[in-house]
């Protein structure tokens, strides 16, 4: 067996690794295949809703998603067709995709047709120049040609909807397989939108077979064959009546027609039944889809073990795509220049989702992952700190598991921390951590929940505090963790409100703390709602808080102890004629500060935003609608400070955009510009960054003529190649002065353009 490990390439159609400001890019899971077919040189595979190919010529791996022209995400199947070169691709919202000479033509009927109960596509089959897609309420007919909906069918009594799951045409009939047996029509009618033009077959040996459930219904060799789901399903043929060939304990069969026969799929096995009725059946353990050009060459989609190409019956090549584990996300950290994906999590916070996949993390998009096994045997991660040497994970049902970079150090729990990390008051085996963070000294800060004491520290010296907030154990969960300049613990509560805890730098000394728990009322937080989902603190040391009503701010968080004036304040902005509160009718689940100190905040259902500085001027605000995002539920927000890239966790996995904004530097060193050189088909904003916080940047070309000014946002500046009359520069050098706040002025970069 030859084993093939391929990493993303860059391919034609998409973008590049290191993309520019304004540009999209995807961080889908790909190695869980649900769906594949072979198209010449192509190998078409769908994985958690995400479509790639495999080149055959060059061995490449090649991503399509919405950032390269796809209309939709949360692909459900795909179909190629041969005879036109076509592959249709099917979302989970009925929405249609035509995809030929990589150029890609939407139909969207079916998405938007209003529908009484559930609306999916289940199979589709192609004729000559016709696709027949097999739905929940009918049979839609596509021409591939005018790329249109030609007729819809529904067969139901009086007209009514009734599901269809798979269509074959068998000499100049259509067959059609329902959950109420097949039925037929002349292929030919004119009037099949009317219900009374078919039949149902009833020539069965066995009349229980009539209005039994039919999974598939397909064409060998001009015969109609069907899967009856029975105890052990079984293949029926038809001579002149049903006849039962095979019987199977099936598990969800997928089956498909070709040339040379059928294709039956099974979680444990494959079946091919030929034009002569033989069947050959290959051991497969997870394989969930499969299809060839050939009756010798088979290329399967495998759940567990990703594309796997058979020739004569055994595995030839196996295809790992490197990508994130999963695209269930929790949440997101970038640190160490690394993206971590936490895919583990909770229900409400009282039930555990016993999730196993750990974390995944990259550099430079290698991907890694570490599981449950991994890490010790810790489930449900749902957050990650590091330091210069090690990743804390905080596993909400393990306690902390320790890793350096894929070797497991320890595992913090009860007994080797004294106590600190407390088990839930009810089980002794439960222990709920869900955030850490390090504070500017190097101790390590996390929150326990369902415990008497929730706040903790590990020192650098390994030494474990905890400290309670006096509250009542029982029904009390903590979420986000925040340690702002005054090295105050700021935490939030469960549908409870906030937290916020002072040890006064004395972690051995109680005596000296203090704490408060913060709600809605005034003099005591102000906080608009105790459902707090979020906290975050910015570039001012403010404290920004997220609920389920909005966005409100702590402007003097350090006079939180002092009993005056440090309550929250909503953002009023004007709309119209009106003023309102900021976000006020969206839930908020993040927010992130980027470097120049704007706000991205992530909504449950509308979306993302980026604000200004203060909140009161929307910037963006990307939804699935107007964007590649992938859903507009917002779980969770990274950001990679030293180039602007915003990371964004979504319920349907990670997606990520360029922005204009990076860190800024105290000290003017090395910048660095992309592209450089700018060549001549390039349209994008031009990054220039690694500058002083805010810095003036001026352009000029060669001979010192002024062509562009700006000011940095934070650490980067960002031009669009125009000169002051708004035209294109020619081709030359241009070099790049910045000035700081104190006036003083140098060159700091060159760039090469090509006109």
């Amino acid at each position: 067996m030859i084993r093939i490990l391929l990493f993303m390439l860059i391919p034609s159609i998409v973008i590049s690794q290191d993309v520019a400001v304004g540009q999209w890019k995807d961080y889908l899971a790909y190695n869980q295949p649900s769906d594949i077919c072979v198209a010449k040189e192509r190998v078409y595979c769908v994985a958690q809703g995400g479509l790639f190919y495999y080149n055959n010529d060059d061995n490449s791996i090649n991503r399509i998603s919405k950032i390269n022209g796809l209309s939709d995400n949360s692909i459900k199947q795909i179909k190629y067709n041969k005879e036109n070169e076509r592959l249709i691709i099917a979302y989970d919202n009925c929405n249609i995709d035509i995809l030929l000479d990589d150029q890609i033509t939407n139909i969207s009927d079916i998405k938007r047709k209003e529908i009484n109960g559930i609306k999916q596509i289940n199979n589709i089959y192609f004729k000559e120049n016709l696709a027949y897609i097999s739905c929940s309420f009918g049979l839609v007919v596509l021409d591939l040609i005018r790329n249109e909906v030609k007729d819809t069918y529904k067969i139901g009594y009086s007209g009514n909807y009734k599901e269809i799951n798979q269509t074959a045409i068998i000499n100049d009939l259509i067959y059609v397989a329902t959950s109420e047996g097949i039925y037929y029509a002349e292929k030919e009618n004119l009037f099949l939108s009317d219900f009374n033009q078919w039949t149902q077959d009833t020539s069965f040996n066995n009349s229980n077979f009539i209005n039994n459930n039919f999974s598939s219904i397909n064409n060998l060799n001009n015969t109609p064959v069907a899967i009856i789901n029975l105890e052990r399903d079984s293949i029926l043929i038809k001579n002149n009546a049903w006849d039962v060939f095979s019987e199977k304990a099936f598990n969800n069969p997928n089956v498909d027609e070709k040339e040379f026969g059928l294709f039956i799929c099974d979680s444990n096995v494959i079946l091919i039944l030929d034009n002569d009725f033989i069947i050959t059946q290959i051991e497969s353990e997870n394989v969930i889809s499969c299809d060839a050009l050939s009756n010798n060459i088979i290329w399967a989609a495998d759940k567990k073990n990703g594309m796997l190409k058979y020739v004569d019956g055994i595995i030839d090549q196996q295809i790992d795509v490197n990508s994130p584990v999963s695209n269930s996300i929790y949440s997101l950290e970038f640190d160490k220049n690394q993206l971590f994906i936490c895919h583990g999590g909770h229900m409400n916070f009282s039930v555990n989702s016993l999730n196993n996949d750990g974390v995944s993390f990259s550099s430079n998009d290698d991907w890694s992952n570490i599981d449950f096994f991994d890490l010790n045997r810790a489930r449900d991660i749902v957050a990650v700190a590091t330091n210069s040497e090690k990743e804390f994970y905080a596993s909400w049902y393990n306690g902390i598991s320790v890793m350096q970079g894929n070797n497991h150090l320890i595992k913090y729990g009860y007994d080797n921390t004294a106590g600190v990390l407390d088990t839930t008051f009810y089980s002794n085996n439960r222990i709920q951590i869900s955030d850490l963070k390090f504070d500017n000294y190097g101790n390590l800060w996390g929150l326990n929940s369902q415990v008497q004491n929730p706040l903790f520290v590990k020192t650098k010296n390994d030494t474990w505090y905890s400290f309670t907030l006096n509250q009542n154990i029982d029904g009390l969960y903590f979420d986000d963790l925040v340690i702002d300049q005054m090295n105050y613990k700021w935490g939030v509560i469960y549908e409870k409100g906030l937290f916020v805890y002072n040890d006064n730098n004395t972690l051995d000394n109680i005596s000296d703390d203090q704490y408060k728990i913060l709600n809605t009322s005034v003099g005591n937080g102000n906080l608009p709602s105790i459902k707090i989902r979020t906290i975050e603190m910015d570039l001012d040391g403010e404290i920004w808080v997220g609920s389920d009503v909005g966005v409100c701010v702590f402007y003097s968080p350090e006079l939180v102890f002092s009993g005056y004036n440090f309550d929250a304040q909503q953002i009023l902005i004007q709309e119209g004629d009106y003023g309102q509160y900021l976000l006020s009718s969206e839930k908020i689940n993040c927010i992130k500060t980027d470097g120049a100190n704007r706000k991205w905040v992530g909504t449950e259902s509308a979306g993302l935003y980026l604000l200004s500085s203060d909140g009161t001027e929307e910037i963006h605000h990307f939804t699935k609608e107007n964007s590649p995002i992938l859903s507009n539920k917002i779980i969770d927000l990274a950001i990679n400070d030293e180039n602007g890239e915003v990371f964004i966790g979504t319920d349907k996995g990670v997606i990520s955009y360029r922005s204009d904004a990076t860190k800024g530097e105290t000290v003017q060193n090395s910048t660095f510009v992309f592209p450089n050189p700018v060549r001549e088909n390039y349209r994008g904003n031009i990054a220039i960054n690694k500058l002083i916080e805010n810095a003036y940047v001026k352009i000029t070309d060669i001979n010192g003529n002024l062509v562009f000014q700006t000011t940095a946002n934070g650490g980067q500046a960002n031009w669009d190649g125009n000169n002051f009359n708004n035209e294109r520069v020619g081709t030359g050098i241009y070099l790049v002065f910045s000035t700081d706040e104190n006036g003083y002025e140098e060159m700091v970069s060159k760039i090469l353009f090509i006109k």
